[in-house]
C-alpha cells in the first residue's frame, strides 16, 4: 500500500514539474480516480466509471473550454495523478477498513499540491466518506458537496455492510 501511495505522490510531483516548466501556472484540479465497485449493492460497473469518464474527457470530440475561456485539456487547468491500484490491493487481501485508509491518504496527497483541489473520480458510494472525511480535515471544516448519484446511499448499513 506505500507503494501505491508513493506512485500517487510522484505523479502528482511530475505533474507540479510539468506545470512550472509550462510557466508556473497551477491545475485547478487534479483528477483521482478510485475505481472500487464492490461495494456496490446490485452490478460492479462502477468500478469501470474513472477510465470511462476520462475517456470523455480526453476524447477530443466535446467542447473542451470551460465558460471562463480556461481550456480542459491544458494541464494547467486540469491535470490528471491517476488511479488508485483498489484492485491490486484488494488481491493483497486488504480488508475495507484499511483500504477506505489508502483512499483518505491518496487524497490527503493529491491535496498537499497547491492549490488542494482533487476531483475524484469513483466508484461506488463507499468511497464518499473517505474522501470527504479527508477533505474537510485538511480544510478545517465543513465542506460542500456535489453529489451524482441515481440516488443517496444514506443508510448505515446495508445486509451489515458498513461502506
Amino acid at each position: 500500500m506505500d507503494a501505491s501511495l508513493t506512485l500517487i505522490r510522484e505523479r502528482a510531483k511530475l505533474k507540479a514539474e510539468l506545470l512550472r516548466a509550462l510557466g508556473g501556472v497551477k491545475a485547478s484540479a487534479s483528477l483521482l480516480g478510485v475505481p472500487l465497485g464492490h461495494n456496490s449493492s446490485f452490478l460492479q460497473g462502477p468500478a469501470f466509471a474513472p477510465p470511462r469518464i476520462r475517456e470523455a474527457i480526453w476524447c477530443g470530440c466535446t467542447n473542451s473550454s470551460t465558460e471562463e475561456g480556461k481550456e480542459l485539456n491544458d494541464p494547467r487547468v486540469l491535470t490528471d495523478v491517476g488511479d488508485v491500484p483498489i484492485q491490486e490491493i484488494r488481491d493483497c487481501g486488504v480488508e475495507d477498513d484499511r483500504l477506505m485508509n489508502v483512499i483518505s491518504e491518496s487524497v490527503k496527497t493529491v491535496m498537499e499540491e497547491d492549490p488542494p483541489r482533487p476531483l475524484v473520480l469513483g466508484g461506488d458510494h463507499s468511497i464518499s466518506y473517505p474522501v470527504v472525511r479527508v477533505v474537510s480535515e485538511k480544510l478545517g471544516g465543513p465542506v460542500d458537496i456535489l453529489h451524482l448519484d441515481a440516488h443517496p446511499d444514506i443508510y448505515d448499513a446495508f445486509e451489515g455492510n458498513v461502506y
